[in-house]
């Protein structure tokens, strides 16, 4: 005989609620939706190490980089799952947790 394995199930909703409270108590970090252009926190082709580069340049350049190559961001990121728990990579939240995307941006930063 075979259980089925039920699992923890969080909604989207539940993980912005979460977000929102974890933010107010580390000021530095926002949620992603509060963050009108997210893509100046991403690495651009002209950011990416020479050596990186000059292996794009060897094989396609930018255009392939930006399909096939692993962005990266110029800040710190982390996720707040539906259960309320903080992770530093997006494969760590556990599977039906559901989340919100944060970026540390310092608590100055201003939209």
């Amino acid at each position: 005989m075979t259980e089925d394995r039920i699992e923890e199930q969080y909604t989207t909703e539940q993980a912005a609620e979460h977000a929102v409270a974890w933010c107010k108590r580390h000021p530095a970090w926002r949620r992603i939706c509060d963050i009108p252009d997210h893509d100046v926190f991403m690495n651009t082709y002209d950011d990416i190490p020479k050596d990186e580069r000059a292996y794009w340049d060897e094989h396609g350049g930018e255009e392939c980089w930006r399909e096939f190559g692993i962005r990266g961001s110029k800040v710190a990121m982390g996720y707040i799952s539906g259960k309320g728990e903080f992770y530093d990579h997006v494969l760590k939240v556990p599977r039906f947790h559901n989340l919100m995307t944060l970026f540390r941006v310092g608590r100055n930063w201003k939209p």
